[in-house]
């Protein structure tokens, strides 16, 4: 028997001396399952609009896909990963890009999957692009924020290394569930960049056993919350289990560069676990942002902890914590740096606490170990604006060092010393700030992603 590997030499060289034709030869080979690697140019290739080909090469099956490098794009039409037990190589220099004009749908993305199990896209060097201009532009697409490069519905063993996913008419990475509400399990994105997408780096509505390390979400603007990274389910039996967010870099994003919104889930809950390790956030609007919703039975339980984090340079606070009842969830710094968060804005501090128009709860939880705190300007560490009028800031301890001006204090906060900065209450900004989070609300609850 010829071994399968001497047939895929044969067939490169075949195919080298056929261009880009349509190699049947190759292609039933692949089906009969003589040969678990395949080329997607054998299923032929138009730099016009490549997406049957492309599409054909996913639907074979074959176990190991390599998008090959034919010295042009891809230009493709919304792709479906409908396979199981795959990996797609991308090489090196490849570039799939968005074809003009197409995706009319607010909800057609690059590449989308649903319920598949152990794919695996590798692409180092590689570029997975649309156009996010094109769909800014309301005389030619319908107004949305759902098109996304690589959407991932309720699917078990998906790995994305190496690409870079820019461009986007929504995120970098969606990850969403099916219509039967599925979670997605066993998820792996790694040495990704996310640059330059329409409202945020990577989504993640719902996900257990999610590692995100070393990894960039940069650049994101459009429409909110434009963050580098969202956390925020739309439903209360979604879930956020076992997230780890691991060396990873927010830059220069129009919102928040890590944000935890966790309105939709409830008391009633599986608890979440959300770690971040080791991450940076640079020049984000905001470095960081909690928001929950502030009703009795209505805050979800668990631990969302921030270890060996950098928060630097935000242009507005650097930690933002909207709602957060003093119950309910735990939230943790330990071992963090704030630097130079809202240098510009000296009606800002470093620490920003707003409670809604509708709060009930006191607001509050939240815990810092060994956190430097340093800023250019002589201000409190922390501001309370109260929306709703006499309602405490309770449970904020910790211990702090916090240089700002010329002074330098290892700090342990007491009641006292939260109490004192946060009756300093200003709520000019808490009606605009609530009506933000109103509309990133409601285009969550309408989302088709």
């Amino acid at each position: 028997m010829i071994r399968s590997g001497f047939l895929v030499g044969l067939l490169l060289v075949a195919e080298a001396c056929f261009g880009v034709e349509i190699n049947e030869r190759a292609i039933a080979m692949v089906h009969s399952g003589h040969i678990q690697e395949a080329q997607a140019s054998w299923w032929g290739f138009d730099p016009e609009d490549a997406t049957e080909y492309l599409q054909a090469a996913i639907d074979s099956g074959v176990r190991r896909l390599i998008v090959d490098n034919t010295g042009h794009p891809w230009v493709v039409q919304p792709i479906t990963l409908s396979s199981n037990d795959q990996t797609i190589f991308f090489q090196s220099g490849v570039e799939v890009v968005a074809k003009r004009g197409a995706f009319q749908n607010r909800s057609d993305c690059l590449f989308v999957a649903r319920q598949r199990e152990n794919i695996t896209l590798v692409g180092y060097g590689a570029t997975l692009r649309m156009h996010r201009d094109d769909y800014d532009d309301s005389d030619q697409y319908q107004k949305g924020e759902w098109r996304h490069v690589l959407s991932i519905h309720s699917c078990t063993n998906f790995n994305v290394y190496g690409l870079t996913l820019a461009e986007s008419g929504g995120d970098g990475i969606y990850l969403g569930k099916s219509g039967d509400g599925l979670t997605n399990t066993n998820i792996h994105i790694k040495d990704v960049h996310c640059d330059k997408n329409y409202r945020q780096g990577i989504s993640v509505i719902t996900a257990e056993n999610l590692l995100i390390e070393d990894t960039v979400m940069s650049n994101t603007g459009g429409t909110p919350p434009e963050s580098g990274i969202d956390f925020e389910p739309n439903s209360p039996e979604e879930r956020l289990v076992n997230a780890i967010v691991r060396n990873c870099l927010t830059e220069n994003n129009a919102g928040d560069g890590y944000q935890v919104a966790l309105f939709h889930l409830y008391e009633s809950s599986e608890p979440v676990s959300i770690r971040f390790e080791n991450c940076r956030s640079v020049e984000d609007i905001r470095s960081v942002r909690v928001l929950t919703s502030n009703e009795s039975g209505k805050t979800v339980l668990g631990d969302v902890e921030f270890v060996d984090c950098s928060f630097e340079s935000s242009k507005d606070a650097g930690l933002l914590y909207w709602n957060k009842p003093s119950n309910g969830f735990n939230v943790k710094f330990t071992n963090c740096v704030f630097l130079d968060s809202a240098t510009e804005r000296p009606d800002m501090t470093p620490i920003l606490f707003l409670s809604g128009l509708e709060a009930t709860e006191p607001i509050g939880g939240l815990e810092f170990v060994d956190c430097l705190f340093r800023d250019q300007l002589d201000r409190n560490l922390l501001s309370y604006r109260d929306g709703v009028g006499g309602l405490p800031v309770d449970g904020v301890v910790g211990n702090i060092i916090w240089e700002h001006g010329d002074s330098r204090k290892e700090l342990q906060l007491t009641p006292e010393i939260i109490a004192e900065w946060s009756a300093q209450e200003d709520t000019e900004d808490v009606a605009e700030a609530e009506d933000d989070v109103e509309a990133e609300d409601e285009a969550n609850d309408d989302d088709e992603g």
